[in-house]
């Protein structure tokens, strides 16, 4: 097979980052995935925890959006936090996110898995081996999509997300109309106060809420094959945010005045259908498993395209194995690197069909997750404000944008991350660390077989005074 280095140029639009935005962290599908950890971990507060973590996560997407004008590189996170901070951090940044997504792929494939069989066998919806398979199934269907080329893949994300924000919309119309008239708790601003929280509280649903957001990088993971590759991802990035934030504020809120917390609970990973079968006479009702199979399917394959991304360019890097960063000479994709997590996520499969049951699996998965994205997402924000130190005291925008808010907003997640872990059951811990930590063997086994440049290039900085000595934003040494 011969060797391809290179992605398809110019494929992805302006437009079509945006899309690729909201598709990545699937309103639909966290929405229904995740109401019911959020609701026991904060109660009414919802929507105040959604609103917090927006905040933290605008000051992360606009680290990625300027940290993609100094470089364009597949491996986002990792090749900034490794070329501006230190290359063992960018490795690990790589890493987690990359274990992440091959968790994710349990998280993620579990809805799609009961949703379809509520379609199809009503009765096995809620049986564990039955959902893992069908959502395995489904999984193995992305991963092919997704090595098959970007093209193919773009069409057909922007199709189901389209459909997938239509009908959330539709659902949000529909609940306001139906839960207004007899509310089981009537609106009240409240829900936002930070005073409805506990220190406890608070930190619990924050990590969750930073779940919700996961997954709007993904434009920077296709920055090379997006026109007008330093400007379009990071753009697509942040009005991709404004559109989830206000989906899940529509919805947290509609489904609060409908729904008790022990009804929400008890739905689990259903919310979303049993919602829709409150709101709309059989079979209308219908539309929302279609749009939680949708959501789902959707951020399957952008978590796919993340870390298949991240993976290729390391392996470009040689911080990982050289195969990994060849691609399929015929599609132009990472084909080892698709194969190689639909290997490991299948084995994560077969272990958690054992597990005692749907909705504890996925609460463990997702706070698990959720150390993770905090890491990595902690680490950006750090290393946007560290690469333009030196521009920093020359206004307050620069200074606000591109330092302080990045820099709050990683703290604040570590902060989370860290006060949340002795809250954590064992079993949560080990997901989420011992697979983090699992990370630093690659790391030196690989330093020290490939002995990669990318450990020993210079770091480097912004410099404003000097234009002629900024690197440019294409080379990827």
């Amino acid at each position: 097979m011969s060797e391809v280095h290179e992605l398809k140029h110019n494929v992805l639009t302006k437009a079509d980052s945006v899309i690729m935005g909201i598709a990545g962290t699937a309103p639909a599908y966290t929405i229904s995935a995740s109401t019911a950890s959020l609701v026991a971990a904060v109660g009414v507060m919802g929507p105040g925890s959604i609103l917090y973590a927006a905040i933290v996560m605008f000051g992360i997407a606009f680290a990625f959006m300027y940290l993609n004008r100094w470089r364009s590189d597949a491996g986002a996170s990792y090749a900034w936090v490794g070329r501006a901070i230190h290359p063992a951090l960018g490795f690990m940044s790589g890493w987690a996110l990359i274990v992440a997504t091959c968790l994710f792929m349990i998280a993620g494939s579990l809805p799609v898995g009961s949703a379809t069989l509520d379609l199809i066998a009503p009765s096995l919806s809620n049986n564990v081996p039955a959902v893992t398979l069908v959502g395995a199934l489904w999984f193995l269907s992305m991963n092919i999509l997704i090595m098959v080329g970007i093209r193919i893949t773009t069409k057909f994300q922007k199709f189901m997300t389209l459909m997938e924000v239509l009908i959330l919309l539709v659902i949000a119309i529909g609940a306001f109309v139906k839960f207004g008239i007899h509310p089981v708790n009537s609106f009240s601003w409240s829900w936002f106060s930070p005073s409805g929280f506990s220190l406890n509280t608070f930190m619990a649903g924050s990590l969750v809420a930073i779940f919700y957001y996961w997954g709007w990088d993904v434009t920077a993971n296709l920055t090379e094959e997006t026109k007008d590759r330093n400007r379009a991802p990071g753009f697509g990035g942040v009005f991709g945010m404004i559109g989830i934030f206000v989906l899940f504020e529509l919805l947290q809120i509609a489904f609060q005045m409908g729904l008790t917390s022990k009804q929400i609970t008890n739905a689990s990973t259903n919310l979303l259908p049993a919602v829709g079968n409150m709101i709309f006479p059989r079979p209308w009702g219908n539309i929302a498993i279609l749009a939680v199979m949708v959501s789902t399917v959707a951020t399957l394959e952008t978590s796919l395209l993340q870390a298949s991304r991240t993976l290729y360019s390391m392996g470009r890097d040689s911080v990982l194995g050289n195969k990994f960063g060849h691609l399929h000479p015929r599609f132009n994709t990472p084909w080892l690197a698709g194969i190689v997590i639909g290997i490991v996520s299948l084995l994560l499969f077969v272990i958690s069909s054992f597990s005692s049951g749907v909705n504890a699996l996925m609460t463990d998965a997702i706070t698990a997750i959720g150390l993770q994205i905090a890491f990595y997402y902690g680490l950006t924000g750090f290393a946007c404000a560290w690469y333009y130190r030196h521009e920093l005291t020359h206004d307050f925008k620069t200074f606000f944008m591109r330092g302080l808010w990045p820099v709050l907003s990683a703290l604040f997640l570590w902060v989370i991350a860290i006060y949340d872990i002795p809250q954590m059951g064992w079993q949560t811990d080990v997901i989420g660390l011992g697979t983090l930590f699992i990370g630093v063997i690659p790391l030196i086994y690989y330093r020290i077989r490939l002995k990669s440049l990318f450990y020993t290039v210079q770091r480097e900085a912004s410099q404003l005074e000097t234009a002629a000595s900024s690197t440019p934003t294409q080379s990827r040494a």
